[in-house]
């Protein structure tokens, strides 16, 4: 949903898609396609070989092994936070572009 409702969105506007809102929309398709192809793949290797390395170790070789993937994960995990900020913002410029051209519409 993440990376098909700004596109949703632009098909259905009910405003003229100048600049501001089209790329507000832009940034925020192009960060959820982002997610879910590049950082979701990622963050799930490293959950997963995380779990194989619970599941062969144990204590001081678990956690030396372990260290250098918690930080990759959280290295992803941090990333796929500000991915997915920079969309919320693409969707609040977009909604704020789409009030007013709506609000410019009202017969005063």
């Amino acid at each position: 949903m993440q990376a098909a409702s700004p596109i949703i969105l632009a098909l259905t506007a009910p405003i003229a898609l100048t600049t501001g809102p089209l790329s507000s929309l832009v940034i925020a398709s192009i960060s959820g396609f982002t997610n879910l192809f590049w950082l979701l793949p990622w963050t799930h290797k490293v959950k997963e070989q995380r779990k194989d390395i619970a599941k062969r170790y144990s204590g001081n070789e678990l956690e030396a092994k372990d260290t250098v993937l918690r930080k990759e994960f959280g290295k992803s995990h941090g990333l796929s936070l500000l991915f997915n900020l920079s969309n919320v913002c693409g969707m609040l410029a977009y909604g704020v572009c789409l009030s007013g051209g709506l609000l410019r519409r009202i017969p005063k």
